[in-house]
């Protein structure tokens, strides 16, 4: 253990230069797509974009909470609230910088009350809880676009799969596999998963409300984008919001650029190639931009040194 916590302290001091450099490479790329953002935004009603900023932080204020919900079932009551936020929005700040590493580094440097394997497990189930949120939200949604009884079908089924994986007996077997390595790293993350394995039903719904409306209101602030356009409708604005959900998948997963920059741009015009090309072209990069101020705002908001 003091071997653990020593190689961590030689690395703490790496924790403010790297979040300034994400501040910095933020604000750089801001300033980078403002001139395109200053030519498009005198043609829309920029009042509706403060609807969508503050919807968007809402949303990921949201998700932060089922991110402490699955940190307390590894560890209870090991940070206060305002000091998980510091770690995790940090973290997502730095997730603007090139290499996919930084954000989940930051964490198992600066939060040394929790093991690295516990930082990578709870990252872990949290992103992959995230990517299947998003997707099935943002289905679910175009299906009630299209029909009420495929919305509805959509969303009970999401819900019951949930339900089936985070009480089935799918993660004893795989568990139990685990156990038969002797592999001191395997066991520690085996040890760590076993906390999900065993969540309570509660604690369960309280992730999945969490998660959902945290995406939900993310749907209805992208109406605002609708209303900020005489070209389009608030119902057009949570379309191109599903879109640009599945787009953001596609980015993640390309590992190509940092946060997907680009690619999800790419995505999301490609699909969206049946409204008015400035207003995707805009919509592309304003919705780029608003995720960065978010992102700072928080990082700003949360900054604080976390006590060892």
């Amino acid at each position: 253990m003091t071997k653990n916590i020593s190689w961590r302290k030689r690395l703490q001091w790496l924790g403010l230069p790297v979040t300034f450099l994400a501040l910095g490479w933020a604000i750089w790329l801001l300033w980078d797509a403002f001139p395109m953002l200053r030519d498009s935004l005198s043609q829309i009603k920029t009042g509706w974009l403060l609807f969508v900023l503050l919807g968007n932080m809402l949303s990921a204020y949201l998700i932060f909470e089922a991110f402490y919900l699955l940190f307390e079932q590894i560890r209870t009551n090991v940070y206060k609230k305002h000091e998980l936020a510091n770690l995790y929005f940090t973290g997502q700040l730095i997730k603007h910088l090139p290499g996919r590493v930084w954000s989940i580094a930051y964490q198992v440097a600066m939060g040394e009350r929790v093991s690295a394997t516990e930082w990578i497990v709870i990252n872990l189930v949290f992103t992959v809880l995230s990517i299947w949120f998003a997707l099935w939200v943002s289905i679910s949604v175009l299906a009630f676009t299209f029909d009420w009884k495929w919305g509805v079908f959509f969303l009970a089924f999401g819900t019951l799969i949930y339900m089936y994986f985070s009480k089935s007996s799918i993660f004893d077997f795989l568990l139990k596999r685990l156990d038969n390595f002797s592999i001191s790293t395997i066991e520690n993350i085996t040890n760590s998963f076993k906390c999900f394995a065993g969540i309570q039903s509660k604690e369960g719904f309280k992730i999945w409300l969490f998660f959902v409306s945290g995406w939900l209101v993310y749907f209805i602030a992208w109406a605002g984008y609708g209303l900020a356009w005489d070209k389009l409708t608030p119902l057009e604005g949570i379309w191109l919001c599903a879109f640009y959900t599945i787009a953001w998948f596609v980015g993640y997963i390309s590992l190509v650029t940092p946060s997907g920059l680009g690619i999800r741009e790419l995505v999301f015009v490609a699909l969206a190639r049946d409204f008015p090309p400035d207003v995707i072209a805009t919509i592309a990069i304003t919705s780029r931009a608003l995720l960065l101020v978010i992102d700072l705002i928080f990082g700003v908001i949360f900054t604080r040194k976390v006590r060892a």
